[in-house]
């Protein structure tokens, strides 16, 4: 978890100019003198400053904000548990898979990069979560948190953290049921380039909060309150807002989506139940699936489910979008 060269790297070169921030400093000549003082101080300092920086992203990256506890769970495993885990792990793929589709057996989303190793790991039990318990990989889906105590990195947790206790022990009961496939990732090396992101606070890990009280789900019904569950359980607020009013075109993370308030209380029932089914909106445009996983929703959502998703779309006031 540590680029140790990197880090090198930067003191070596802030001790070298600074060793030249010395010599120009005795130049005779103005010109070389000040220019070079300049030049060599500026650089001193920022290679400076991006080893603290740096220091600062190692250590979120090691040490989560707070101590997070390993859930005391032990499944007890039945058939029916296992269809109901398959649905929630219907996104799973889209990080978990190089093509997009089962088995889980990872990617490597550094690709070789400047940011280093960083893998989303094998899910299945060829994988390491093979030697986790039940309680660990609880915590890693809702927590953020890795077996060994770090925080995870582009891990969706700030959504499935709303997963009930139900459904997460589903999910986890489906990933233990796969076969085996493929192989152990490799172990996550982030560069200095994904540390300095990390501790500039562009890149926030997953560590979330403890969950401490047991979470339930609402019943299972066409109502604004079980859509609510659904909406933050299938993530949609990451892409189009806290408000689903949009999020600003610039702002970091996922592609902005569009501002819901302004376009679902136009459509009928039926019309957004069939924008997800097919891809297609009501007005003929074909939907980015790479942008809106509609594909991914529709496998997930039954007609039920979407009738309460739109329950409590149809009730959005509307809104500016952001800019």
């Amino acid at each position: 978890m540590f680029d140790v060269l990197g880090m090198l790297g930067l003191v070596l070169c802030a001790i070298l100019f600074g060793w030249l921030f010395t010599r120009a400093r005795r130049a005779k000549l103005q010109l070389l003198k000040w220019g070079g003082m300049v030049v060599s101080g500026l650089l001193t300092l920022l290679l400076t400053a991006a080893f603290l920086v740096a220091s600062v992203g190692f250590y979120r990256l090691t040490v989560p904000p707070q101590k997070y506890p390993v859930p005391e769970v032990k499944l007890a495993v039945s058939p029916e548990q296992i269809a109901r885990g398959e649905r929630f792990a219907v996104m799973c793929p889209l990080c978990h898979s190089p093509d997009g589709k089962p088995p889980l057996v990872g990617q490597d989303f550094g690709k070789g990069g400047p940011i280093g190793t960083l893998y989303a790991p094998n899910l299945t039990p060829a994988g390491e979560i093979g030697d986790w318990s039940d309680g660990e990989v609880i915590r890693a889906i809702r927590g953020g948190i890795h077996k060994s105590g770090r925080p995870l990195l582009i891990m969706p947790a700030e959504v499935f953290r709303h997963l009930s206790d139900q459904d997460v022990q589903a999910l986890v009961a489906y990933l233990r049921s796969q076969p085996a496939a493929g192989t152990r990732s490799p172990a996550t090396k982030p560069s200095i380039v994904a540390a300095l992101f990390v501790g500039a606070g562009m890149f926030p890990t997953a560590a979330q909060t403890p969950i401490t009280q047991p979470v339930v789900a609402p019943a299972e019904a066409p109502s604004a309150e079980y859509g609510e569950y659904l909406i933050s359980i299938l993530g949609c607020r990451v892409c189009h807002g806290e408000n689903l009013a949009g999020r600003p075109t610039d702002s970091q993370g996922p592609p902005a989506g569009p501002n819901l308030t302004l376009v679902l209380p136009r459509w009928t029932e039926q019309q957004f139940i069939q924008t997800l089914r097919t891809g297609v909106n009501p007005y003929g445009r074909k939907i980015n699936g790479e942008l809106m996983p509609w594909k991914q929703v529709s496998a997930f959502a039954r007609d039920q489910d979407l009738e309460a998703i739109y329950a409590v779309l149809r009730q959005l006031k509307p809104l500016e979008s952001p800019k």
